[in-house]
């Protein structure tokens, strides 16, 4: 798939959450390769998307999408299949961390309307655009849909004692990711989670420029620091050959193409 992008093969990309961050590391990623870009935008007050359409005027749309809410899913996708049929890659990059007020088992915090908002983002929200155009996804060349999830969903290497809501829905969406791959596995459709890393930004708040980022000095360190930037090629790299990852989908691999434990 890699080889055909040489040759001047434009792919139809749909990312979710756009508006900065990972999301809009993409989408400019995307566009300097010469792709179609549909950016879904949540944030009001985010204006980064409208200075990039400055640069790629014809090859970015900007969608009003709020995956929460089923009516803003449906309305953002009659908008983009009102522009096109097929969609080679579907990025549900959309998510939010709201654990401020929750603490362990054993203590009296436990913020359950921020988990359900969580699981209606992070897991829902994930679904319901892949429902929305999982036939226009079907429709095209690459019949991908890829899925940003997170360690803190896996339950293999679970070592917290706390942020249940994050760390459910993340688990949640990897079992969505199976679900949806056997729904569309024998029309050829593949399904790829992918783990970030932390970067220097703030899932569902202001950007943190003071993250710590260091590239690892070895194989097997604990923690590997990045930035969305960083995350958004080591994404494409994988993207670009998503069989190399994918032996028993859905794959579930990190930026640097590293297989993570479900």
């Amino acid at each position: 798939m890699g080889d055909l992008l040489e040759y001047g093969r434009q792919r139809v990309v749909v990312i979710t959450g756009a508006d900065r961050g990972l999301g809009l590391a993409l989408v400019q990623e995307y566009l300097k390769r010469g792709d179609r870009v549909f950016a879904g935008k949540y944030g009001k007050n985010w204006h980064l998307l409208e200075k990039l359409k400055e640069s790629f005027p014809d090859a970015l749309s900007i969608v009003d999408l709020d995956v929460r809410n089923n009516e803003s899913v449906a309305k953002a996708a009659d908008f983009i299949l009102a522009n096109t049929n097929a969609i080679d890659i579907l990025i549900n990059n959309a998510a939010v961390w709201k654990e401020q007020n929750t603490g362990t088992i054993l203590e009296d915090k436990m913020d359950y309307e921020a988990m359900m908002e969580q699981f209606n983002v992070n897991a829902l929200g994930a679904l319901r655009v892949t429902h929305a155009l999982i036939h226009a996804v079907l429709n095209s060349f690459d019949q991908l849909v890829v899925n940003v999830s997170s360690e803190a969903g896996s339950m293999s290497e679970c070592t917290k004692d706390t942020q249940f809501g994050y760390c459910m829905s993340k688990a949640a969406l990897n079992m969505a990711s199976c679900i949806v791959l056997n729904g569309i596995r024998k029309k050829g459709g593949a399904v790829i989670n992918l783990h970030p890393g932390w970067m220097q930004s703030v899932i569902g708040g202001p950007s943190d420029p003071d993250a710590p980022y260091a590239e690892p000095a070895k194989p097997g360190e604990i923690k590997y620091y990045t930035t969305p930037e960083i995350t958004a090629r080591g994404f494409i790299r994988i993207l670009d050959e998503p069989e190399r990852f994918s032996a028993h989908m859905p794959g579930f691999v990190n930026y640097r193409g590293d297989k993570m434990n479900w």
